[in-house]
This record gives C-alpha cells, sequence and structure tokens, in this order.
C-alpha cells in the first residue's frame, strides 16, 4: 500500500482549497478524498511537500490509522448457580 498525507488548513487567510488541489494536481500527486478544509493524498511527506510548495495556511501530516474498538462482549461475572 502506498503512504497517504494528509493536507490541511492550518490558517484562517490560507488559500483556497481548490487552488491547493490544482496545486497538487499539477505536480503529479492524486488526491484520494477532498474536503473543504481537508485533503487526502496518496503520496509521502516529501513528495506532497515538494507540490505543495509555499502554499500559504496549509500543513502536511502523515497519514495514521486507529483500529476499531473490539466489540466483543466479556461477561463479567459468572452466572449464579
Amino acid at each position: 500500500m502506498s503512504d497517504r498525507t494528509v493536507v490541511f488548513r492550518a490558517g484562517s487567510n490560507s488559500e483556497p482549497s481548490e487552488q491547493v488541489a490544482a496545486r497538487l494536481r499539477a505536480g503529479g500527486v492524486e488526491i484520494v478524498d477532498q474536503q473543504p478544509n481537508m485533503l487526502l493524498v496518496a503520496g509521502t511527506k516529501r513528495t506532497v511537500s515538494k507540490a505543495l510548495g509555499d502554499a500559504q495556511g496549509w500543513s502536511l501530516s502523515v497519514e495514521t490509522k486507529v483500529p476499531p474498538p473490539r466489540m466483543r462482549e466479556k461477561v463479567l461475572k459468572p452466572p449464579s448457580k
């Protein structure tokens, strides 16, 4: 599986997400998911940072995955006889 990076808006006076997305696409970065203040892109942090350039008000973070909680119920007390 390829590396994924999250590009997110970090300031109130930042460039619009459409411009940032266009800049990333022009740099050869594939956008996996796009939201108004956040982009999930395929690529290493270094590659995405290079394509992002000096976009004002945007930051990078590597994708972190959290496994779902265990849903199997445990018996707290054995049944009384």
